[in-house]
């Protein structure tokens, strides 16, 4: 379960992820975000970015915020957002040193 802080910063950063992947294949881009470990991972999911943000929509409401920024339309397939386990150990891994926490 993200803090307040993450959830709401997870949220930002995966609209800057759509607008990156659908400006790009529009031919326009956002420089910095371009080659991004992220925007490489979804590029060809943007499916799984659209599931991942109704779950934090959901998650939202249920903490009484008030959520008001849609993504940008998209054709894109249906799929379901998943994270591997490797992946939560990496970004555990990356919070904790952010934390100067020792993670075993």
């Amino acid at each position: 379960m993200l803090n307040r802080q993450h959830l709401l910063g997870e949220h930002v950063e995966l609209h800057v992820l759509v607008n990156t992947i659908i400006n790009k294949k529009k031919g326009k881009s956002n420089i910095g975000w371009l080659n991004h470990p992220e925007t490489k991972r979804y590029e060809n999911h943007l499916g799984m970015l659209y599931d991942r943000h109704e779950q934090q929509i959901k998650e939202m409401t249920k903490r009484g915020y008030k959520h008001k920024s849609s993504l940008i339309p998209a054709e894109y397939i249906t799929e379901k957002f998943t994270y591997s386990d490797e992946d939560t150990q990496q970004d555990i891994t990356i919070l904790a040193s952010r934390q100067e926490i020792k993670c075993y």
